[in-house]
Parts: structure tokens; sequence; C-alpha cells
């Protein structure tokens, strides 16, 4: 079995955390740390979750405000097969 990306998800979102662990996907909160992860799911663009303005990340941003999970979920999984 292959080893699922990490994907980075806002707190504020935890049934899109679930979806995703139930997809296979590692899933971590964003304070974790983002320099392994593939994809970062948030809540809200406008939003600054961590208290920084200067993060400077590899890994593609979903924003999950306003949609519905099943959606949020298959966006991860294109991003993550595009990366691949």
């Amino acid at each position: 079995m292959d080893i699922q990306p990490i994907i980075a998800v806002d707190d504020q979102i935890s049934g899109v955390k679930r979806a995703l662990e139930e997809s296979g996907y590692q899933v971590q909160d964003l304070s974790k740390g983002l320099e392994q992860t593939a994809v970062i799911v948030v809540n809200g663009l406008d939003n600054n979750v961590l208290g920084m303005q200067d993060i400077v990340v590899d890994a593609p941003v979903i924003d999950a405000a306003g949609r519905d999970i099943d959606e949020i979920v298959a966006d991860v999984r294109r991003v993550v097969e595009l990366r691949t």
C-alpha cells in the first residue's frame, strides 16, 4: 500500500478532517508545520489562521469556505493526483 500524502487542515473544519482520514489520507493540523504537506485546506483565505502573514509554502491551498465536504475531498484528490 502506498503512503498517502499529508494534508494539513484548519482546525475549524473537523468534518473535512474526518472525511479525508476516511478516504485514506494522513491529516494533520496546520500548527504541526507545513513543510511535508501536499495540500493545505483552510476555512477562508482571508483568515490569518496561524497568526503569521509571511508563510510561504509549496503546497496548493484549497479554500473550504461555503463548500460541500465531498467537493473539498474531490479537490484534494485531484491535486494529489496531479502532484504525483
